[in-house]
C-alpha cells in the first residue's frame, strides 16, 4: 500500500459546493492535467456556475535530459505535480443543475489518469 493509497479524512468532504468530483483511485497528477480537466469543466458549466479547484500541483517533479550520463547532480525541474489520494475532492460545482453537473463529469473523466466519481452535498 503505497503512499498514494491512504485515505486523508479532511479531503473527503465538500467544502464550497453542492457538487463535486471525487477521485477513486491515487496516483500523482500533473499540473498541466488539472489545468486542462478545469478548462473542460468551466465549458460544460458555463460562465454562472461556480468551480472551485481543491488541489493544487506544489510538487516539482525533476528529469535529466534524454542522452546525459548518470551522475552530475540532480536534473531539472520538468514539471509540477501533486499526489491524489482515494476519495479525496478534486473539483467543487455550484449554480449548475445536477444533470450538467453529470454531464462535465463524464467529460472531465476523459482528460483525468484517474477513475472519478460523483458526489452531491447532504
Amino acid at each position: 500500500m503505497g503512499i498514494n493509497n491512504i485515505i486523508m479524512p479532511n479531503t473527503t468532504q465538500l467544502k464550497y459546493g453542492l457538487y463535486g468530483i471525487r477521485a477513486l483511485g491515487g496516483r500523482r497528477v500533473a499540473a498541466n492535467t488539472i489545468e486542462a480537466v478545469r478548462r473542460t469543466l468551466r465549458r460544460k458549466i458555463k460562465k454562472t456556475a461556480r468551480l472551485w479547484v481543491r488541489i493544487a500541483a506544489t510538487v516539482p517533479v525533476t528529469r535529466k535530459p534524454l542522452g546525459i550520463r548518470m551522475g552530475k547532480g540532480k536534473g531539472a525541474i520538468d514539471f509540477y505535480a501533486t499526489p491524489v489520494r482515494p476519495g479525496q475532492i478534486i473539483f467543487e460545482m455550484d449554480r449548475v443543475p445536477r444533470k450538467v453537473a453529470m454531464q462535465a463529469l463524464q467529460a472531465a473523466q476523459y482528460k483525468f489518469p484517474i477513475k472519478l466519481g460523483f458526489v452531491e452535498w447532504s
